[in-house]
């Protein structure tokens, strides 16, 4: 069987490149183009692979696949069957930059978030929940790390994101609903596993004519940002109890909100993460909203770095991991005040802790990795179309 891997330097595509390349029996061409190619490049790359399909065309994202739907179409009607994972909410860039995104019977569509699964099937896709794991050529207890810090969080301020997504146009509009935000976030911070989606379906009244952003605009704004005041502001919490015992590993933005010394930058995901997750007794995970019952690939990497997670609870935790009893794999906070009494018993509890690291690194290696879960997404090819 050929593969087709559509690269380009997105998240999860060196992974994905490396676990295709060590299958058995299957021709892998690694195609390096653009996130958004011109008609141009579609055709040279068409040109390119026209000796060797059909084949299954895999992508990340719709990424290298251009906004028309050329790309896509003149694979499928070559006989090529489509994969496509995706990482994040799948109609984002349908929503904000206007790309076409159709379904079909020689497509199928992958999410790493599985509450984003009925949504695609009642829009005609072939979806299946995939979540994220781990590479273990980045990600593994290498070498010497000694504890340097108490506690770390690694992750973006998103205040650049916030910009995009927030722009004048949308700004102006979201003033117009100012009660229903204050009711969102204290819904979310009650409660940060409530599916605000669902709520502002299931309350239209709250909403529905008031703007002039549509609607599905409107509803991915309104989540996204209530999960960007939790997450930021939990944050700021635990950097304002720790303080020097805790660091955040993430962009300059974070340092309008904390104090700048507890900042760092130099955190790179490919080459001193690993090091950093092992010379961290606690590494703090804090899910986006859009993660609603899942987990990033965050969860996977501390674990396969021998580093002990501490991560809000989320319903995918106990179907993958143990999340009770002396053989636990994993430890979950339901709140900000649960997580301070949990980071302060890990810290007094160093063999526990190793213990429960342990666990997770051996399921991890066991069941989850980037050569599982392209076995996964094989086995899912061959019951849909017998390949």
């Amino acid at each position: 069987m050929n593969i087709f891997f559509f690269s380009s330097h997105t998240f999860l595509a060196r992974e994905v490149a490396n676990a295709l390349q060590k299958l058995k029996g299957c021709r892998i061409i690694i195609i390096n183009i653009p996130q958004y190619p011109d008609k141009h490049q579609v055709a040279s790359v068409l040109e390119k692979l026209r000796p060797f399909l059909p084949g299954l065309a895999f992508f990340i994202n719709d990424a290298g696949s251009d906004f028309g739907g050329e790309l896509i179409d003149a694979l499928t009607g070559s006989g090529c069957l489509i994969i496509n994972w995706y990482t994040d909410y799948p109609f984002y860039e349908e929503i904000f930059q206007h790309r076409s995104t159709r379904p079909g019977c020689r497509r199928i569509d992958l999410v790493s978030e599985e509450s984003f699964v009925p949504e695609m099937i009642g829009r005609g896709f072939k979806a299946y929940f995939m979540p994220l794991g781990v590479d273990t050529s980045y990600f593994n207890t290498d070498g010497e790390a000694p504890f340097c810090r108490d506690i770390a969080f690694v992750g973006n301020s998103s205040c650049e994101f916030l910009d995009f997504i927030v722009n004048e146009k949308r700004a102006a509009e979201l003033e117009k609903l100012l009660p229903l935000q204050v009711t969102l976030k204290k819904l979310y911070y009650s409660d940060p596993r409530r599916n605000l989606n669902s709520y502002l379906l299931e309350n239209r009244s709250l909403w529905e004519g008031k703007t002039d952003l549509n609607e599905q605009e409107l509803l991915f704004t309104l989540e996204w940002l209530t999960g960007y005041f939790y997450r930021r502001d939990f944050i700021k919490k635990i950097a304002g109890r720790y303080g020097a015992r805790f660091t955040c590993f993430g962009d300059p933005y974070w340092q309008n909100f904390i104090d700048p010394s507890l900042v760092s930058t130099d955190a790179c995901y490919y080459t001193n993460l690993c090091k950093y997750y092992r010379s961290t007794r606690i590494n703090l995970n804090v899910n986006r909203i859009q993660i609603r019952t899942s987990f990033t690939q965050r969860v996977f990497d501390c674990a396969a770095s021998g580093g002990f997670l501490l991560t809000d609870r989320r319903e995918m935790n106990a179907r993958y991991f143990k999340i009770s009893g002396s053989d636990r794999e994993i430890v979950q906070y339901d709140s900000l005040e649960q997580c301070f009494e949990l980071i302060d018993y890990y810290l007094e509890h160093e063999q526990e802790r190793t213990l429960i690291a342990e666990a997770a690194r051996k399921k991890v290696l066991s069941c989850h990795t980037y050569d599982h879960r392209i076995a996964q997404i094989l086995d899912i090819c061959r019951r849909e179309w017998s390949i």
